[in-house]
């Protein structure tokens, strides 16, 4: 804490719930009011500096890394990978049509003595089931699909 000769008097206006908040706080630390108010002071002091600090150090790292990488050079080697991760999205994308449409054939196949109903039925429950499937979050993916007891009772649901 500084000196009393340091010190100097000011006035601030506070909400009544921001007094009681900082009420609240100062009562869980065993302190004052004031000293509670001037500890939040001195950290907002302290996280303006540290935010020029690290508004400094972020330039110097950008400073350094352009010396050694030239963006340029970082564009190009990014939009190639973008293009080449597009173009295997699509080749996925025509795979799994292929699949879809190999799954119509097959049931189409399998309801060949059913009736047309019967058949549009068989499709809209394996849709049904891809909806489902594609809603999984990623990290459902693997148990999902590992618990076949759990795909047959909601495939036998539909």
């Amino acid at each position: 804490m500084a000196k009393r000769d340091d010190r100097i008097i000011t006035s601030v206006y506070l909400t009544k719930e921001m007094c009681s908040q900082i009420d609240r706080m100062a009562d869980r630390e065993h302190i004052s009011r004031n000293e509670q108010i001037r500890r939040y002071i001195e950290k907002g002091l302290a996280v303006e500096g540290y935010s020029q600090d690290i508004d400094l150090i972020a330039g110097i790292i950008r400073q350094e890394l352009q010396a050694v990488y030239h963006i340029e050079d970082i564009r190009a080697v990014v939009e190639q990978q973008a293009n080449r991760i597009a173009k295997m999205h699509m080749k996925s994308g025509k795979v799994d049509a292929a699949a879809f449409f190999l799954l119509v054939k097959v049931l189409m196949n399998v309801a060949h003595e059913g009736t047309e109903e019967q058949f549009d039925q068989m499709l809209s429950e394996a849709v049904a089931l891809g909806v489902d499937y594609m809603q999984k979050k990623d990290f459902q993916i693997n148990s999902f699909l590992a618990d076949s007891d759990n795909l047959r009772r909601i495939a036998d649901k539909l």
